[in-house]
């Protein structure tokens, strides 16, 4: 991820965060010449985000002792008297300082520094690692399609690009992307399930000074961009009639979510959108990290009832038989929503059948996914 180099002191925005006024947070890159530092400006709570904005370009950033190469922190106070107030910059417009509220009483703004223990964690790219490599700055960006992936160019070729880097990143985004890269990885070469093409990396996006040599992190990971849409927009748009391609869809996704469990693996996040669609109209899972994110409707009563009793338990932390009765289940779920669409055909009733069979109230009494497999197979 290049940085731009200017030649004077610049504020660059990034993003701003907020939860209705409480903690709002505003992330700027401040150039000064050569260098550039990553910072994120936090106070207790305030209303208006244009007020915080103006103060923020007051502050004198060069008086402060910025942290290299990653995201400093400055929580800002208000005391009644500050014995340290964050330095502000000569404001030439009286009127500006009078009409901001916060530039009228900097003296009494306090601040403290650190590191940003929310930043973006960029993991630094291991000597054993084996997987292809692609430089960040050589991909060509397309289009975005969700809020963590982009459409890429790399030779005239394009590709899915699932960046570590999001609009709302949480502790733990990073090690949800490297096993999702190890699940990948796992099983490349498997049919109906996600390809890995390799891993993006970049210097320290963070780096503070461009000369500087740093160790390469990853950034994300780039897979085979299937261009067909998934499942979750054909079945809205009502588009297929073909009840053998939906047959065949059906299989595919429980054969591939059958290979995962084979290796011990689950996935707890299946829905129609997570079944995308190749140029064969062949149908892929993606998301296969097994400890991302995961929707509540789609998670087994049981599983339901886990989380409900402890708030702290992720789906991915619990034992392996209740993650692949979770799948099942939500397997299940997915054959219903297909069968609705269908109709009354002897296929839709069919899925009907298997979908109430996987999704039974009581655990004991719902069919295995390899007899739910079997049965649909066997629809002629």
């Amino acid at each position: 991820m290049p940085q731009n180099i200017v030649l004077s002191y610049e504020l660059e925005f990034k993003s701003f965060q907020d939860w209705n006024g409480d903690h709002p947070s505003q992330t700027l890159v401040f150039h000064d010449n050569f260098s550039s530092w990553w910072i994120k400006v936090e106070i207790g709570y305030l209303k208006r985000r244009a007020i915080f904005q103006e103060f923020v370009k007051a502050i004198d950033f060069g008086q402060l002792d910025l942290i290299d190469d990653t995201v400093t922190r400055i929580s800002l106070t208000l005391a009644e008297q500050s014995h340290k107030p964050i330095p502000i910059r000569n404001i030439r417009n009286d009127y500006q300082t009078e009409a901001n509220f916060f530039l009228s009483i900097a003296h009494r703004v306090s601040f403290q520094i650190e590191e940003d223990p929310g930043r973006i964690i960029y993991p630094i790219l291991g000597q054993d690692q084996d997987l292809p490599i692609f430089e960040a700055s050589h991909l060509q960006d397309e289009k975005v399609i969700a809020p963590t992936v982009s459409i890429v160019r790399f030779k005239q070729k394009r590709f899915a690009y699932k960046k570590i880097d999001r609009p709302i990143y949480e502790a733990g985004d990073t090690q949800h992307i490297l096993n999702e890269i190890d699940a990948l990885a796992h099983f490349r070469g498997q049919p109906n399930i996600a390809q890995l093409i390799g891993l993006v990396i970049s210097g320290n996006p963070y780096k503070t000074r461009p000369p500087t040599i740093s160790v390469p992190v990853i950034t994300g990971f780039l897979l085979e961009y299937y261009t067909e849409g998934c499942l979750e927009q054909v079945l809205a748009e009502n588009t297929v009639q073909d009840d053998a391609l939906l047959r065949r869809w059906a299989l595919q996704t429980g054969r591939a979510l059958e290979i995962l469990h084979i290796q011990r693996r689950t996935h707890l996040d299946i829905k129609p959108s997570n079944i995308v669609f190749d140029a064969d109209k062949n149908a892929i899972l993606i998301d296969i990290s097994g400890t991302g994110g995961y929707e509540w409707e789609w998670l087994s009563p049981e599983m339901q009832k886990i989380i409900q009793g402890n708030a702290a338990m992720a789906p991915a932390s619990t034992p392996f038989d209740k993650r692949v009765a979770t799948d099942c289940w939500a397997y299940g779920k997915l054959l219903l929503t297909m069968a609705k669409k269908i109709g009354t055909s002897s296929l839709g009733k069919r899925l009907q059948s298997i979908g109430d069979d996987l999704t039974k109230t009581d655990p004991k009494a719902r069919i295995s996914l390899s007899d739910a497999l079997e049965r649909i197979w066997g629809q002629e």
